[in-house]
């Protein structure tokens, strides 16, 4: 690439896998998410124990099991106490994969 400054110096792709970092790896990780959270509505909550973050997702351990609730759904409304509510915003549920394919022939 043309134009890079010359305290910069182009490196070779590393790919990291930060999955570790993120507490999301290994037999100890917990339960896999189940349902994201859909939209936030008046009068609704959703609580739990925060489990993970990754980028703008928050994983909570719900009475429903594992939700990511995307932070980006939040500006707006208020954060407080949940205090032990329970989920009362809709959620949509994560589809699991049917099963791993071999081949396509």
């Amino acid at each position: 690439l043309g134009g890079w400054p010359q305290s910069l110096t182009p490196a070779p792709f590393d790919a990291v896998d930060h999955a570790g970092v993120f507490g999301l790896e290994g037999a100890e990780r917990g339960p896999a998410a189940v349902a994201e959270v859909a939209e936030l509505v008046a009068g609704g909550a959703i609580g739990g124990e925060l489990v993970a973050a990754v980028g703008p997702d928050l994983h909570l351990a719900t009475e429903r099991g594992v939700v990511v609730l995307d932070t980006r759904l939040m500006p707006g409304w208020e954060l407080v106490s949940a205090e032990g509510a329970p989920c009362t915003v809709p959620l949509r549920e994560l589809k699991r994969a049917a099963g791993v394919q071999d081949g396509l022939f």
